[in-house]
């Protein structure tokens, strides 16, 4: 029995290989990523099976990079109803790679995916939400390039990214090319502080009872519950990278708990799609 008949929000998924991780000296550089197993089949199929299963939709933001390698798998994602959207091209954090940079990759990444799919792609998000209050043309940029929203920013504090006091609800930015609709990652008050248990780490070490307490909060504050995931999550056997002890606990912890949580969450509420929430 579903805990909710209405929309409670928007399950995503940033569609990624198992060695697209940031912020540590073990990850393999661009030129090397051919090179290595590629995992990102294989852990589709086991999310694709899951959400047809339960008959939920899904906003995949695809790594440019990932959809050039796998044109099929994103057509099936499209045929399947699920809306693509796109995460850049080569997984860079925006504050490290500068404004000209970043304005080449997410055009790229959009032009790539629209090649594939013969579809406009609205939606983006940035690797690990890498905006922040240093760069102020982040937005500018994104909507520069034909995005109609947008969903990088983490509204709180975090190792990457993060805007600490960014407004929580989804709403639209005025830019220099036109308006913009911003959907932050969802995150609630407790006690004063900032905390998600809607995605990434953050989903796996999680009680269910705590994300179950957290989406009913949202729905409380008219706000929508932003979930997602990483292919590589419901992929406990992946290979490992030697990361940064911070940092291997942060990519590895509690990865058995992903798809019981994935197929908890499709069974137990409804989700629509990212485009929907845009004015056309």
């Amino acid at each position: 029995m579903t805990s909710s008949n209405k929309t409670v929000g928007i399950l995503t998924v940033d569609v990624e290989e198992w060695f697209h991780i940031l912020d540590d000296p073990a990850v393999p550089k661009f030129a090397d990523w051919d090179g290595l197993e590629a995992r990102l089949p294989r852990n589709m199929e086991r999310i694709f099976a899951i959400l047809d299963e339960q008959k939920v939709k899904a906003t995949m933001f695809w790594l440019g990079w990932a959809a050039q390698k796998n044109p099929d798998l994103v057509r099936q994602c499209a045929k399947a109803g699920h809306e693509i959207a796109s995460h850049g091209f080569r997984h860079v954090l925006a504050y490290e790679e500068g404004r000209e940079k970043f304005k080449d990759d997410i055009r790229h990444g959009k032009k790539v995916i629209e090649d594939i799919i013969g579809q406009e792609v609205i939606g983006f998000r940035a690797a690990g939400f890498g905006t922040t209050s240093d760069t102020p043309w982040f937005f500018d940029e994104i909507r520069a390039a034909g995005y109609l929203y947008d969903s990088s920013v983490f509204p709180a504090k975090r190792g990457h990214g993060g805007i600490v006091d960014f407004k929580l609800e989804p709403h639209e930015i005025k830019t220099s090319h036109g308006v913009l609709l911003e959907i932050p990652q969802s995150v609630i008050e407790i006690c004063g502080k900032r905390v998600s248990f809607f995605g990434g780490g953050y989903l796996r070490i999680s009680p269910i009872p705590l994300i179950k307490w957290g989406i009913s909060k949202l729905q409380k504050e008219g706000r929508p519950a932003v979930i997602y995931i990483h292919p590589r999550e419901v992929d406990p056997a992946h290979p490992r990278l030697p990361l940064k002890i911070h940092r291997r606990f942060k990519s590895y912890v509690n990865l058995r708990s992903t798809f019981p949580k994935l197929r908890w969450l499709c069974e137990n509420y409804k989700f629509g799609l990212m485009r929907d929430y845009v004015k056309k």
